[in-house]
């Protein structure tokens, strides 16, 4: 069929090529102005709101997606929101929401105790308390709190990881306004549609 345009977004492919090694990997030229590259390992978020560990095989910067390659061989698109790059211990880190280092008195970067990753006090949702970065703190991201505290056949009830949960189930993830629908408002371009302020 020529004329036909291929679909920038496939729900699934076939199995690639073997795993890129470090040489081979595109680069762009001036890596600290893209978020994401071919050959890039990163975590990426599923429909059960749990992360997962892939490589990127392409990125579409127009969708904001990337195509995503799993240890089990399956490649999906999946959204640059959904997608992190892993902690690197002794790398300067950029938050995870809005691609910073910067940080002010009130707004510092905060690390997940179990992720690691970065996130601006003001960026996570909802926003960290100013007393969670100390050498004692325990503090996990909202990933890692419903990653920790669901499990097959409900949620945990009781203890800290179910007191987390339900703090974080008072906000939705994201900011309602900030959504881009579609004519018919049906469809947004985040692909956000929970309102329970769960995962997914």
């Amino acid at each position: 069929m020529e004329g036909r345009e291929t679909p920038t977004r496939p729900s699934r492919t076939s199995p690639a090529s073997p795993r890129v090694t470090p040489a081979l990997v595109k680069r762009p030229r001036f890596q600290t102005l893209a978020r994401f590259w071919e050959g890039q390992d990163v975590l990426a978020r599923w429909t059960d709101g749990l992360l997962y560990l892939g490589i990127i095989k392409k990125v579409d910067s127009a969708q904001e997606t990337c195509l995503v390659r799993f240890e089990d061989n399956s490649q999906f698109s999946v959204l640059w929101k959904d997608i992190f790059p892993p902690a690197v211990p002794g790398k300067e880190q950029l938050c995870c929401v809005c691609n910073s280092q910067s940080c002010t008195s009130d707004n510092k970067l905060v690390h997940c105790g179990k992720c690691k990753h970065a996130y601006h006090q003001e960026c996570h949702v909802p926003s960290v308390p100013g007393d969670t970065d100390s050498p004692g703190s325990s503090w996990m991201c909202r990933q890692c709190v419903f990653a920790v505290a669901t499990k097959r056949g409900g949620a945990l009830k009781k203890g800290p990881y179910a007191r987390s949960m339900l703090h974080m189930k008072l906000s939705l993830p994201y900011q309602l306004k900030s959504l881009e629908w579609d004519p018919l408002h049906l469809t947004n371009k985040q692909q956000c549609y929970c309102y329970c302020g769960g995962p997914g």
